[in-house]
């Protein structure tokens, strides 16, 4: 079972993101001037995910060395950087989440009355990309200048400014009518999406991967940060 789920983790489950992404897409531009505003922004978080994930993983890839020597243990005899604290069950849970529950949240405003809701859960997670990367960029890019790093690029920052972002611009200037109530399930919605990717299955699952035996869900190399051992390499 471990095995099977693995091999799963490896490339399997980011081209079950991708088919998704390109069904909705499909879907999206025949009902696209049906679709309420909160449907629209759910659609664009389903299809940008693809797209942000191959950035993060593939191209260039080595977005868990980052979270893994900002976010794991300090103690080197504690450290695994390719699979801990984010190995790639955990991000596979992530990102299936972040496209999958925005879809869950699309449902939902098509026949209830939260699609302000929704638009706005979605233009939070945009904006919180947005930031979350240009954060981390910032961050690398003061402790590797003394290693040649030029710019605040690291994994995921091109599809956050170049995707992410101006979906979050299209929601905002497509808003209509937004109640108190309209935000506070907004804020609602947002806590559900990120209790269960967190709480219930990305904080258990990472100290179960710590158990298991040594390169089962790890990452196989450092992709973009290989050109920075030191920051990695202690």
């Amino acid at each position: 079972m471990v095995k099977k789920l693995d091999k799963w983790c490896d490339i399997n489950w980011i081209i079950f993101i991708c088919v998704t992404g390109v069904i909705t897409g499909a879907l999206a531009a025949i009902f696209w001037d049906e679709m309420p505003l909160g449907a629209q922004g759910a659609v664009f978080v389903a299809m940008i995910m693809p797209f942000h994930v191959l950035e993060e993983w593939k191209f260039p890839g080595g977005l868990h060395i980052f979270y893994n020597v900002l976010l794991g243990p300090k103690e080197k005899e504690k450290q695994q950087i390719d699979r801990f604290p984010m190995s790639r069950l955990t991000d596979m849970i992530t990102n299936v989440g972040l496209q999958w529950i925005p879809l869950v949240y699309l449902v939902l405003s098509l026949f209830t009355g939260l699609s302000n809701a929704t638009a706005l859960c979605m233009m939070l997670l945009c904006f919180i990309e947005v930031l979350a990367h240009t954060g981390g960029g910032t961050l690398t890019y003061f402790w590797l200048r003394k290693d040649g790093k030029k710019t605040i690029y690291h994994p995921g920052f091109a599809t956050s400014w170049m995707m992410f972002l101006p979906a979050g611009v299209y929601i905002v200037a497509h808003l209509e009518n937004v109640t108190g109530s309209d935000w506070l399930w907004a804020i609602i919605l947002f806590i559900i999406m990120m209790l269960i990717r967190i709480v219930l299955t990305e904080t258990p699952l990472k100290k179960w991967v710590y158990k298991q035996e040594k390169g089962v869900f790890a990452f196989a190399d450092a992709k973009y940060y290989e050109k920075y051992p030191s920051f990695w390499k202690k």
